[in-house]
């Protein structure tokens, strides 16, 4: 089945449920453009008159805006949630984009304030680790899936290739975060180890007993200093560039875990690279982006820090390097389909770079849980170095 009549099939099983639900559609299907689909065909059999468009960011609702000109939609108004949120609509038809986000208690707020005929949710993946997901399907129901195994399998996203790249701490770190390892091991087995060490420190720190307070600020402070040595790793910094080095003519996303390490790895990579967080004004941040899709400028690789893991719509890149993440299944899809829309003859690279026997090895392999082993190799970065040396004089 071809993209197209998928979108279409797609759109009947959202009629099929009352025009209420939600669609979970990897990057790259078209979630945007079934949507807009969707909007077409109900301005042609209900006459709506309405419509509001509610997305998490900017980035999205600039391209949300472009779309919908190119399709000479008139009628629909796009909202970021954070505007959105204070005040009250009254329409025929209101999308959510990346539902997922919109039952945090803030932005949950959007179904209240907003009295609507139809509503369609768009999201790669629904389930949080949090399980406020459930919020929403109080709301509407999920009305149909396709995985992204299913976008490969059907070319409606490019082929890829992913690998974890161990790299391990230097000397001074690696002692930093043992002593910081073996401090939290300490505390946490006096509160009860796993999920009761978690929950009894969350009840000790506001504990009376200053013992008890004591021994639960220092449970957290190893568990924040081990967070923190993991997803600023300085050999990570030069894993990157080497990386990115093997890749000449490649355009690419690095995904950062805070806009230091984002700014860290613009500093090595030079005048080939820019970065794009939350601390650029908003002026800035479209310079950023104007600039990087520009083809003609040096500019191949953007430094990114959770701004860009929803949103982003540009085809050609085609490599995607995480240098710090957390354990959610969710933030590795919405960065994997960065870097996958289809551009035919297009083979993309995803790249996690980990330090191993840590904690972020475990948040590593908890987020690719459920991806298909064949696609995954784990290597050491000399080990992935040679395969890419080696794929890239193979004979044709």
């Amino acid at each position: 089945m071809n993209r197209d009549a998928r979108q279409v099939e797609g759109l009947r099983k959202w009629r099929q449920s009352s025009f209420q639900g939600i669609a979970e559609y990897p990057t790259g299907f078209g979630k945007t453009y079934t949507a807009i689909r969707a909007i077409l065909g109900m301005i042609s059999k209900k006459q709506i008159k309405s419509v509001l468009v509610v997305v998490p960011t900017i980035t999205l609702k600039e391209q949300w805006e472009k779309e919908l000109a190119k399709k000479k939609v008139k009628i629909a108004e796009v909202y970021v949630i954070n505007s959105a949120v204070k005040k009250t609509h009254d329409i025929d038809f209101l999308i959510l984009d990346e539902v997922h986000r919109y039952a945090a208690e803030t932005f949950k707020e959007i179904f209240v304030r907003t009295k609507y005929k139809y509503i369609l949710g768009l999201t790669a993946t629904l389930e949080r680790d949090d399980g406020l997901h459930e919020i929403i399907l109080k709301q509407m129901p999920v009305f149909d899936t396709i995985t992204i195994e299913e976008a490969l399998q059907h070319s409606w996203i490019s082929p890829y290739k992913i690998f974890n790249v161990q790299v391990p701490f230097a000397p001074d770190d690696l002692a930093a975060y043992k002593k910081a390892d073996n401090s939290f091991k300490y505390f946490a087995m006096q509160m009860g180890r796993g999920g009761q060490a978690f929950d009894t420190a969350k009840l000790w720190i506001g504990s009376d007993d200053p013992t008890e307070r004591g021994k639960a600020a220092a449970y957290y402070n190893s568990l924040r200093t081990r967070k923190k040595l993991c997803l600023n790793n300085v050999n990570k910094v030069a894993a990157v560039k080497t990386i990115i080095d093997l890749f000449p003519n490649r355009n690419g996303l690095t995904f950062s875990a805070n806009t230091d390490f984002a700014d860290s790895l613009q500093n090595v990579l030079g005048g080939i690279s820019m970065t794009f967080h939350s601390k650029l004004s908003k002026k800035s941040q479209g310079i950023v982006m104007k600039t990087f899709k520009d083809k003609r400028t040096k500019i191949r690789i953007l430094n990114t820090c959770k701004a860009l893991n929803e949103g982003l719509d540009v085809p050609e890149c085609s490599i995607g390097i995480v240098a710090g993440s957390n354990s959610t299944a969710l933030t590795f899809i919405q960065q994997l389909g960065r870097v996958v829309r289809h551009i035919p003859g297009k083979e993309a690279y995803f790249i996690n770079l980990y330090t191993p026997q840590t904690q972020e090895e475990k948040w590593m392999q908890k987020r690719m849980k459920n991806v298909d082993p064949s696609l995954v190799t784990d290597v050491t970065l000399p080990e992935f170095i040679n395969l890419i040396k080696m794929q890239q004089h193979a004979p044709i």
